[in-house]
């Protein structure tokens, strides 16, 4: 089991470096560090658990209750959920902390647990270590008084349901037409049933149907809800991670809304619209952010604050001012504070459409407002026998991320894995021999982390005299490694 590079959760290969006895050991230390059951109270304690469509959740979530129940607590099983409805729930029912087993964004093969304080925040940094160190040392807890296990009744979930329509403000969307990706996300049943009781028109799109690989989502591949919105005209279009955390935008024309893009949208609202307030609204921002964002936000009338470090540093660093409106990092999406203490999408979605409503901004605005970049795409074939490890790509996406610095300080770089023998980078720019250039070291970067069985670099390998899967990668490379298309 392995913290991730954010420090925010556990993640590791399910059967090797993960697996239900480690789930039980560290639901049952994380209880314990969260103030769980205590003898000499002799009472026990609420903790809620909810889980992602991510194939292990079931087996995980079993043994995640049974180990609580162990300990003396009362466990509430939310089902299928957001993390974020984990979060809002692990308060809205007075418990002492909430789980979230997932796989997150991660590999097919992944799975992981996040921890969730009495409040609502998400265990990070320091805390998380903790818990690290006591499943290390082989801590457990048991209890004389065993728990109990309960469904959560619908009105419970329920709650988190009315929080979304709540943060709207009512708004009603009866003019927008919303596509939604019901792909293997938690959000997306809930999406649905949100825009709807808000009276959107909501078309549903399942990817699975047109996708060669059952277990892609256009949230790893938006070209299919692109292609979506397009076919059925819609206004907008959303698509949820795995977990729920974060959230895809396509606009009319086919582009997208990455967290840097709705946060300048989001700038302009809060920025106008709350200074009225006796305080000045603060908008963080950590350092990986957009370096245009800062100054724009501000000119609108909102105070920013920048956080050097990833997501863990900036719920640290927001959680003691009461005025911070919104958080944004660049890898774990947007935050809310005044109604989530956690990156939600759905949440994400619902501001977005109220924020536009309360601007007088249709979504045309929106798509006009922003630059027109260069894209290009490169599409990485991996050879057969050759494979990114999976705790490796995590680390793989952020360096090719921090190409961006290359793009004049405007444009993108992403990754997806449409199928398991295709890496494609997209990256979107203002100039085409920046863009040429970032693909150029992105793709660099994916053959890098290719590795055979033994654990060795391809690329190494591919340097190498008198190796014998030689032949087979210059092949590779001369027939179809990279397939590079341009359009303006």
């Amino acid at each position: 089991m392995k913290i991730t590079n954010d420090r925010s959760a556990f993640y590791g290969m399910l059967g090797e470096t993960i697996d239900i006895y480690q789930a039980e050991h560290a639901a049952a230390a994380a209880f314990t560090k969260l103030g769980g059951y205590s003898s000499s109270r002799g009472e026990r304690c609420k903790v809620v658990v909810g889980h992602d469509a991510s194939p292990a959740a079931d087996m995980m979530t079993s043994a995640v209750c049974a180990a609580l129940c162990a300990s003396g607590a009362d466990v509430i099983t939310l089902g299928l959920v957001p993390s974020g409805a984990v979060s809002y729930l692990t308060c809205a029912c007075d418990a002492i902390m909430g789980v979230m087993v997932t796989g997150g964004k991660y590999d097919f093969d992944v799975s992981g647990l996040k921890f969730y304080q009495k409040d609502g925040r998400q265990v990070t940094g320091e805390q998380l270590q903790s818990i690290q160190a006591a499943i290390d040392g082989g801590s457990s807890l048991s209890s004389k008084q065993s728990g109990r296990i309960r469904q959560a009744d619908p009105a419970t979930v329920g709650m988190y349901q009315r929080n979304l329509v709540d943060a709207s403000g009512f708004t009603m969307f009866e003019n927008i037409k919303i596509a939604v990706d019901y792909t293997d996300s938690a959000a997306a049943p809930f999406a649905k049933y949100v825009l709807e009781q808000l009276g959107a028109n909501v078309s549903v799109m399942d990817s699975k149907i047109d996708s060669a690989d059952p277990y892609v989502s256009s949230f790893e591949n938006p070209s299919v809800l692109i292609d979506y919105v397009k076919d059925t005209e819609s206004d907008i279009g959303f698509s949820f991670s795995a977990d729920g955390e974060m959230c895809i935008v396509v606009l009319p024309d086919g582009r997208l809304l990455d967290s840097e893009r709705l946060a300048e949208v989001f700038g302009r609202v809060y920025g106008r619209a709350d200074n009225n307030e006796e305080t000045t609204p603060i908008i963080m921002l950590s350092d990986n952010c957009h370096i245009a964002l800062a100054p724009y936000i501000k000119s609108m009338g909102a105070e920013i604050r920048t956080v050097t470090g990833d997501y863990s540093y900036l719920a640290e660093e927001y959680a003691g001012f009461d005025s911070v409106i919104m958080a944004v990092d660049r890898f774990s999406g947007i935050v809310f504070p005044r109604r989530s203490y956690v990156p939600d999408g759905l949440l994400t979605a619902v501001m977005l459409l109220s924020c536009m409503n309360r601007m007088g901004m249709t979504i045309g605005e929106i798509s006009e407002d922003l630059p027109k970049l260069i894209r290009s795409a490169a599409s990485v074939m991996i050879p057969s026998g050759a494979f990114i490890p999976v705790l490796r790509t995590t680390d793989l996406e952020e360096e090719i991320r921090v190409l961006r610095s290359y793009l004049s300080g405007d444009g993108r770089v992403m990754m997806y894995r449409p199928e398991s023998n295709k890496v494609e980078i997209i990256v979107e720019g203002i100039k085409s021999a920046q863009v040429s250039k970032v693909i150029e070291k992105a793709e660099a970067l994916v053959r890098k982390n290719l590795r055979v069985t033994d654990g060795a670099s391809i690329y190494r390998r591919s340097h190498a005299e008198a190796q014998p899967s030689k032949p087979a990668v210059q092949q590779a490379e001369s027939e179809n490694y990279m397939n590079v298309k341009k359009e303006s």
